[in-house]
């Protein structure tokens, strides 16, 4: 009610103090009622309208509801930078990379590290070096990731990469998220053959690999499988290890990645697997849309090559 008020007010060549009371009055309503869509929506129009003193608050709450959603993350990065807060920035960041994002996961790294290093290069001109510096510094930490696997194959086909997770979940193509902070990014397919499980927070334990042949091409089937695990990627502790199979070998057996000092404290709130799957289909669905609108753009009058999906879902 109150953010159409201040829409109205707008339209109308109100007073921008008029239009700014009406949003905090959305502001008020929103941290009244905890709801997670409330607080998100009256923070992005005070931080569009360039009202920032309470978006950080109510994005904050909004990420203690929503631990799972990268919208508030997103978002606290883009007020970060507006304002120019290193230690928002820092924070934002960890708290982003702390979990894996399937079908967005590559974007949001690179995206991340980009927005750290602009703000550090706009502290550093106005001589904030010591700020600048610690951002930088932080970034190491927020980017390694607990456990990486990944599997790929030679030929044509389709595997999908089964991780049962020490508590008990498991992540796959139908559960590309668990609440114990592991996630399937990559589904590989095509000209990508390559699955990629990520945990970049993870609990200590056993994790459990299985792989499952969802097709294989006669005429140009798969003939080896290459596994690649990773504990601690990133930091000083990191383990890499290899492991060839080959497929649909019967005594195959599940490959075991034990993880030591997981940086994991929180479990994260259900979800129920058809959400998270249509999620997903949803964020690849835009990714499509954008390419293909994008490739119409750049060639009006000449039919180019289909690019590639790209992650591309940005941060403003």
């Amino acid at each position: 009610m109150y953010e159409a008020l201040a829409l109205a007010i707008e339209m109308n060549g109100g007073k921008p103090e008029d239009m700014k009371t009406a949003l905090n009055y959305a502001a008020d309503l929103a941290q009244r009622s905890h709801n997670p869509n409330h607080l998100v929506s009256a923070a992005d129009k005070l931080m569009l309208k360039g009202f920032t003193d309470r978006v950080g608050p109510l994005l904050d709450e909004a990420h203690e509801k929503i631990p799972h959603r990268s919208e508030p993350l997103a978002m606290s990065i883009n007020l970060a930078q507006k304002t120019r807060d290193p230690k928002r920035m820092a924070d934002s960041i960890d708290r982003l990379l702390s979990l894996g994002w399937p079908g967005q996961d590559e974007y949001f790294r690179r995206e991340s590290r980009k927005q750290a290093e602009t703000l550090a290069k706009v502290l550093t001109e106005e001589g904030r070096t010591e700020e600048a510096e610690k951002l930088l510094g932080s970034l190491p930490a927020a980017e390694a990731r607990d456990l990486y696997i990944r599997l790929s194959w030679d030929g044509d086909a389709d595997y999908d990469l089964v991780v049962q997770e020490p508590l008990g979940a498991t992540v796959a193509y139908t559960m590309p998220r668990s609440v114990f902070g592991g996630a399937l990014i990559k589904n590989g397919l095509g000209a990508h053959p390559e699955e990629i499980y990520v945990c970049p927070r993870g609990f200590d334990g056993d994790y459990t690999v299985r792989i499952m042949m969802i097709a294989n091409d006669a005429v140009r089937p798969a003939t080896r499988l290459t596994l690649e695990t990773i504990t601690h990627e990133g930091d000083a502790k990191e383990v890499k290890k290899t492991v060839t199979l080959a497929p649909n070998d019967p005594k195959a057996k599940p490959v075991v990645v034990t993880l030591k000092d997981g940086r994991r404290t929180k479990v994260l709130p259900f979800v129920s697997p058809a959400v998270v799957r249509q999620s997903v289909e949803e964020v690849l669905e835009n990714r499509s849309e954008k390419d293909k609108e994008k490739t119409k753009d750049q060639a009006p009058e000449a039919k180019k090559p289909e690019t590639k999906p790209r992650n591309a879902i940005p941060i403003q």
